[in-house]
């Protein structure tokens, strides 16, 4: 293993700890545009449409995009499983 197969290894550790950021922070924008105070339909369906197209061109146009794919969905459902989760309770104990 030399210099350049470490740098390599590095950069695929970094893109999925990116693609797992990225996912994080994409469920967390998909959740705001539904626990918003004003329902706006299209900012709804651009977020769900938009999580959508970021599964579809990461899997697609992604070079090992398995990896990638998969750290990716694992920050979304845990972005949209915590938020939602905890936005609910919000919502539940100020009634």
């Amino acid at each position: 293993m030399d210099f350049n197969d470490a740098l390599e290894l590095l950069g695929y550790l970094l893109r999925v700890v990116g693609a797992l950021v990225f996912g994080l922070g994409s469920g967390w924008l998909a959740v705001q545009a539904f626990q918003s105070e004003t329902q706006i339909w299209q900012l709804q369906t651009a977020a769900f449409f938009g999580l959508l197209a970021a599964f579809v061109l990461l899997g697609r146009w992604v070079e090992n995009g398995g990896a990638t794919l998969g750290a990716f969905g694992l920050g979304a459902g845990a972005g949209l499983l915590i938020w939602g989760l905890t936005g609910s309770r919000k919502l539940d104990e100020s009634e």
